[in-house]
């Protein structure tokens, strides 16, 4: 079994002992600059890249942080900081942790690209967002995994941003399977791919997606 993940520069690749794993990274992350902090309440950090792209950590520290999952969550602590993420990692879900935690007030730390979910879920309170990074396409990259994925060389491609599956959408193709890591993803992809059938993982990270390949799409 040969498993297509299409995941950035620096992002773990995990280890998979019944398949061989091939990372084609389509997206450079790339830091930039962003404006003052504001001062809230709270912190929410959406992605690990949002993480290793940010320099005030010394301003939010006896702060409220949140992550949006476990791998943020690990890369906080790399840096000292502790942080509350909710049972499925992503944006609308963490949108509703936090309102469950009474936060009045709140900046993200995200993506340039970052959809709006996050910021249309948290209407009600004072809402920030800091954008520290953005990803640049790789066009040598998306060529070389538009060929794995038109030309059927894969058994299983893994999607893990609705990034990644807008930038593939007309390449995918149904003699393979298709892996999204969580609802927002699967919603991008079959509002530009309705044809296409999807397995979601039920653990909206890279283990679950692991662990979704190993107890039901590898014997389908």
């Amino acid at each position: 079994m040969r498993i297509l993940f299409l995941r950035p520069e620096g992002s773990k690749i995990p280890k998979v002992d019944f398949a061989e794993v091939i990372n084609i990274p389509i997206f450079s992350p790339v830091c930039i600059d962003y404006p003052p902090l504001p001062l809230t309440e709270a912190y929410a950090f959406t992605s690990s890249n949002a993480v290793k792209c940010f320099h005030d950590f010394d301003k939010i520290k006896g702060k409220q942080i949140f992550s949006i999952g476990k791998s943020t969550a690990k890369e906080l602590i790399n840096y000292g900081i502790n942080s509350l993420y909710p049972p499925n990692y992503d944006s609308l879900d963490l949108a509703e942790f936090i309102k469950s935690k009474g936060i009045k007030s709140l900046t993200a730390i995200r993506s340039k690209k970052a959809s709006n979910d996050l910021k249309n879920s948290l209407q009600n309170i004072e809402y920030h967002e800091i954008y520290d990074y953005d990803t640049i396409i790789n066009k040598e990259e998306l060529e070389k995994s538009k060929d794995y994925l038109e030309n059927c060389k894969i058994d299983v491609v893994v999607l893990t941003s609705s990034e990644i599956a807008k930038a593939v959408a007309s390449s995918l193709k149904n003699c393979y399977k298709i892996i999204s890591i969580g609802p927002m993803t699967t919603k991008t992809i079959l509002s530009l791919r309705p044809d296409l059938k999807i397995f979601q993982s039920k653990i909206y990270d890279i283990e679950g997606v692991i662990d979704l390949i190993k107890k039901e799409v590898k014997f389908q």
